[in-house]
C-alpha cells in the first residue's frame, strides 16, 4: 500500500509540474501570436502604402525624400526577414522572438 501511495504522490507531483509548464508555455504562445499579428498588420499597412504611393517625382528634392522613405522601408523589411528566419530556424525557442521584440532587433 505504501508503494502505491508513493507512486500516486510522484505522479501527482509530476502532473502539477507539467500543468505549471503548460500554463507558462500558453502565456508565451499568446504573446507570440499577439506580436506576430502586429507584424502582419504592419506588413499589410506597408504594402497598402506602397500600392497607393504616387509615381516617383522628377525633381531632386522629391527623389531624395522618396529615397529616405525607401530606406526606412528596406530597413523594416530586413528586420522582418531576420525575425522570420530566427523564428523559423528555432521553432522550439519563443524566447528568441521575445528578445527580438524587446530589443527592437537593433
Amino acid at each position: 500500500m505504501e508503494e502505491l501511495e508513493s507512486s500516486f504522490a510522484e505522479i501527482k507531483s509530476k502532473a502539477e509540474s507539467r500543468q505549471a509548464d503548460l500554463e507558462q508555455t500558453l502565456t508565451v504562445a499568446e504573446k507570440f501570436w499577439d506580436n506576430l499579428n502586429g507584424v502582419l498588420a504592419t506588413l499589410k499597412e506597408l504594402q497598402d502604402n506602397m500600392d497607393s504611393a504616387d509615381p516617383p517625382g522628377l525633381d531632386p528634392d522629391t527623389i531624395r525624400d522618396e529615397q529616405d522613405v525607401l530606406e526606412v522601408f528596406i530597413h523594416g523589411r530586413k528586420y522582418l526577414v531576420t525575425t522570420h528566419f530566427v523564428l523559423r530556424g528555432q521553432p522550439g525557442s519563443l524566447w528568441t522572438w521575445q528578445s527580438l521584440i524587446s530589443t527592437g532587433c537593433n
